[in-house]
C-alpha cells in the first residue's frame, strides 16, 4: 500500500522558526496540506523533539501533514536526516512508521511519521504536545 502523507511535529514543521537545509528536501518532494494531531507523547530530546507512542487517547501531539509527491526521494532524504537509513548503526534514534493521523477537519489518514526509538525520561515530556508552544 502506498502512503501519500507525512506527519511532521518538530523542526520540519512549516512554522518552525529556523530554516534547515533538509526543509529543501521536504519542499521539493512534498507539499503542505493541513494541521493535524496524532496519539503519542512528545519529548524534548536536545534541540529537537521526539514522538513516542502512547496508549492513552488523551496524549496528543500537534503537527502538520504534507502530501508526498515523490516518495522515494523524500523518504530517502529524510531517513538520512533522521539517522535511520542503512548508513547508521542500529538501534537508530528514530524509526519511520505508518500511523493514523487526525486532520484539523477530523478526517483520519495514514501517514509516515518518525518515532523516537531510544529511551526517554518523564522529565523531558512536553505536556502540551506542541513543540512550538510547550
Amino acid at each position: 500500500m502506498k502512503i501519500s502523507y507525512l506527519f511532521v511535529y518538530g523542526t520540519l514543521r512549516s512554522d518552525f522558526p529556523k530554516k534547515s537545509p533538509v526543509k529543501n528536501i521536504l519542499n521539493l518532494y512534498a507539499e503542505w496540506w493541513c494541521k493535524a494531531t496524532v496519539k503519542g507523547k512528545l519529548h524534548d530530546i536536545d534541540w529537537y523533539p521526539g514522538l513516542v507512542p502512547s496508549h492513552n487517547p488523551q496524549d496528543r501531539v500537534s503537527g502538520e501533514i504534507f502530501r508526498i509527491m515523490d516518495e522515494q526521494s523524500l523518504l530517502s532524504g529524510l531517513d538520512e536526516y533522521e539517522g535511520c537509513s542503512e548508513n547508521y548503526l542500529e538501534p537508530h534514534e528514530y524509526r519511520r512508521e505508518v500511523i493514523p493521523v487526525i486532520t484539523e477537519e477530523g478526517e483520519i489518514v495514514l501517514a509516515w511519521v518518525y518515532l523516537y526509538n531510544w529511551d526517554v525520561n518523564d522529565e523531558s515530556q512536553i505536556h502540551s504536545g506542541d513543540y512550538l508552544n510547550p
